[in-house]
């Protein structure tokens, strides 16, 4: 794997905020390929399981475009990095978010991934245990392009995510706004949520998650 060093501010960054952008992760025909993998994935396979999206697990024998992505140089760098050389795919897990239609209600569902540990070991014990690496496989320029929803500096928390009464969402949540071919990190103990998707568009997303070799995987056993 080639080697891309992570940056003193960029792991200040993550530490700090539980998440981290990568612009220009995928190369335009890696882009290319991956994205007409996926889509003959979600069509032969999409399960309608929900939220109004494709969501599907276990990508990595659907189609041999995956096998790069494992090592992918832009990315799995900084997540060594972060976390440590020992690791393995933890999970692959394809989301197509379709457009919502006007009377839909912003989704709830804010949570920590490894959602197990907080409940067993408590959430002032809660560590970073996975990251995961988005890939995007289209622009999410806009608001409520049906982007991640992220909770900033969630991931240092102790104690459960606070959310103020009569609202969806904490007052520093975001949804980034990427292009194709990006990609960002974010740890499990970082909250997030599925956002609205207010386009006329599906937004894609591939997401590979890293953890300890320790750990059982998401995917398969």
């Amino acid at each position: 794997m080639k080697f891309t060093k992570l940056e003193d501010e960029q792991r200040e960054f993550f530490d700090t905020n539980g998440y981290l952008v990568v612009r220009n992760a995928l190369d335009a025909k890696m882009l290319e390929r991956v994205t007409a993998a996926c889509d003959g994935i979600v069509e032969r396979r999409d399960s309608n399981s929900g939220f109004g999206r494709a969501s599907l697990v276990d990508m990595l024998p659907e189609d041999k475009i995956f096998i790069p992505l494992l090592t992918w140089a832009t990315t799995v760098s900084l997540v060594v990095q972060l976390l440590s050389f020992n690791l393995r795919l933890a999970k692959s897990h394809l989301i197509y978010k379709y457009p919502d239609p006007p009377e839909t209600k912003p989704p709830t569902n804010w949570h920590r991934d490894f959602r197990e540990s907080p409940f067993d070991m408590g959430p002032h014990r809660c560590v970073r245990l996975l990251i995961k690496v988005v890939y995007q496989l289209s622009d999410t320029t806009k608001p409520l392009s049906g982007n991640t929803m992220l909770a900033p500096g969630s991931n240092t928390l102790t104690r459960p995510l606070e959310i103020p009464a009569e609202q969806n969402d904490p007052e520093n949540a975001i949804e980034l706004q990427l292009k194709a071919g990006d990609a960002f990190l974010f740890e499990n103990r970082t909250y997030h949520r599925i956002g609205l998707n207010r386009t006329k568009v599906p937004r894609k997303c591939l997401m590979m998650g890293y953890s300890y070799s320790w750990i059982t995987p998401l995917d398969y056993d």
